[in-house]
């Protein structure tokens, strides 16, 4: 199954797959994440938020809420409709670039920017952007050979200093399921190695588990990096 088919069955109400909905867990991810990153009343400018692979995931919204300027960009459209969808506030418009291949939907707010496209293709505008990165599972969804092009992505988006907060899953036994997924199992090593963050960011915390799971045998654990 694709990821277009995965997420017309998730939001037809089929098997959610790893998607949380809970409000509880996601104001304790901020909290985290304002942590590291800062609250946007403790910046003269909202600081800039990127936020990959990001399907519908209610995140993007509550940081926008808080006062950040927010970017998401998901390959599938229907779950980017359903991520616009949470935006009741204000109205969109419409850009399509390159030749067809991305649209992004720009909010009237000015804070707000969600892209449907390739997350791997490079985008001058985004380069040099972003203060942080909001990453809930995006790492863990990607098969061991497209990590080194999405994390030089993340690298080349990121201003120096930029702070990341991610999100993974760990299996409780890792060793023997670490390369079946998505998604995968994953721990500091996995994020830290040369061919993926090691290469431009420094590891600032672990977090160890940020909010429990209803999936058996698996935790959401967070990291911190920071942009050399």
């Amino acid at each position: 199954m694709g990821w277009s088919d995965t997420w017309n069955d998730i939001l037809k109400g089929g098997n959610p797959r790893w998607k949380v909905t809970s409000k509880e867990c996601h104001e304790r991810a901020l909290a985290h994440f304002e942590q590291f990153v800062g609250k946007v009343e403790d910046s003269s400018v909202p600081p800039s938020v990127f936020c990959p692979l990001a399907g519908d995931d209610p995140m993007v919204h509550l940081l926008w809420k808080r006062g950040y300027s927010v970017t998401s960009i998901d390959l599938v459209p229907t779950a980017v409709e359903a991520l616009k969808g949470k935006f009741k506030e204000g109205s969109w418009t419409k850009m399509v670039q390159d030749g067809g291949q991305t649209t992004a939907w720009l909010h009237d707010s000015g804070r707000a920017t969600l892209y449907v496209g390739d997350a791997l293709r490079p985008r001058a505008e985004l380069v040099n952007k972003f203060d942080a990165m909001y990453d809930k599972d995006s790492f863990g969804a990607l098969k061991r050979e497209m990590r080194t092009g999405f994390c030089k992505r993340i690298s080349e988006y990121c201003k120096n200093d930029a702070l990341v907060y991610i999100e993974v899953k760990l299996k409780d036994n890792h060793e023997e399921v670490k390369d079946i997924g998505p998604p995968f199992s994953l721990k500091k090593e996995d994020l830290m190695d040369e061919a993926n963050y090691g290469s431009s960011f420094s590891y600032v915390a672990g977090l160890g588990p940020v909010y429990k799971l209803s999936m058996p045998s698996m935790q959401q654990t967070g990291h911190i990096i920071k942009k050399r």
